[in-house]
């Protein structure tokens, strides 16, 4: 008889592996963790109905123009529910929640060429009740577990059925390769092929992203870093800790990081290891209370041509 916390478990490490790969195998899945097949398309089907898990597909942001990145820490003087609406709206947050602390929002904006950025920042800066925005640029993303990565490498041409096929994973991002072939108009093997392509070149990662939107028992921590040592010598020491997103920053921190788990008490032992490490100067860390938007790489249009391989 499968006990309840066995079923828990399991569950836990199906909807894992589908983070880390959103169209792996439900049979190679099963064959990993002891469970049949059957069981995991299950529970798979079951967090997606219950809007536990979206399984969609995260664009890199050199398809869509995208150069800059930052974290805002917003300080609201009155009521937080408009400000956090219009940043929300914005086409250029990807995320935004609510948080302890004396900023009252945090979020990510990811923008294009200068002076994108700038008029970003004076767009917010003039929402009534902004009082501060404390900015943090991103030199690096080390670590995103939902996103592909910057390269602003050579370009790679995107032709109409590398579009088709990518607009079609982002309506079913489990599609079979017959199904993405009629999509773009090539045959299931070709199909294939440009989708094996546009992964290998970092181009789109399919992914299981938990469904945090106003869930505020889901728990998550945003982390200000500053480093006692080089960067770079401190930098594998916070990625052994599995933070859920890490970058190198420049400003008020020298890494912005995310950490979430299953419960309060293994968020408690990340900080303590976290506190422990060697190198570390001092971290902040605030709670994301209520997350009101959390996108990556979700588009209606891409270039056609984009920086890489």
């Amino acid at each position: 008889m499968v006990t309840e916390s066995v079923f828990a478990n399991s569950r836990q490490m199906v909807l894992q592996a589908l983070r880390d790969d959103g169209r792996a195998s439900f049979a190679q899945i099963a064959k990993k963790i002891g469970l049949a097949r059957h069981q995991v398309a299950a529970i798979v089907q079951a967090a997606v109905a219950e809007d536990v898990l979206r399984l969609t597909v995260s664009i890199s942001p050199d398809l869509l123009g995208l150069e800059r990145f930052a974290y805002l820490q917003i300080a609201v003087s009155g009521p937080v529910q408009p400000v956090r609406d219009a940043l929300v709206s914005m086409t250029e947050s990807t995320f935004v929640a609510d948080i302890a602390g004396h900023y009252s929002i945090d979020a990510e904006v990811r923008v294009g060429p200068d002076p994108h950025l700038r008029r970003t920042l004076d767009a917010i800066l003039q929402l009534p009740g902004v009082s501060d925005i404390r900015t943090t640029l991103y030199e690096s993303i080390e670590i995103n577990r939902f996103s592909p990565f910057h390269t602003a490498k050579a370009p790679l041409t995107l032709d109409e059925a590398d579009r088709s096929l990518i607009m079609h994973l982002q309506r079913d991002a489990r599609s079979s390769y017959r199904e993405l072939g009629e999509a773009s108009g090539l045959s299931p093997s070709g199909a294939r092929l440009r989708f094996e392509r546009l992964v290998r070149s970092g181009a789109i990662k399919v992914v299981g992203i938990p469904v945090r939107i106003g869930q505020p028992d889901t728990p998550t921590l945003g982390l200000g870093i500053r480093a006692g040592v080089p960067v770079n010598e401190l930098l594998p020491r916070i990625k052994a800790l599995d933070p859920e997103f890490l970058a190198v920053a420049i400003g008020a921190y020298d890494f912005i990081a995310t950490i979430s788990a299953d419960s309060a008490s293994e968020l408690v032992e990340v900080m303590e290891r976290l506190r422990g490490t060697e190198g570390l100067a001092e971290v902040d860390c605030w709670a994301n209370l209520k997350i009101a938007k959390e996108q990556y790489g979700q588009s209606d249009s891409l270039s056609a041509e984009v920086s890489l391989e």
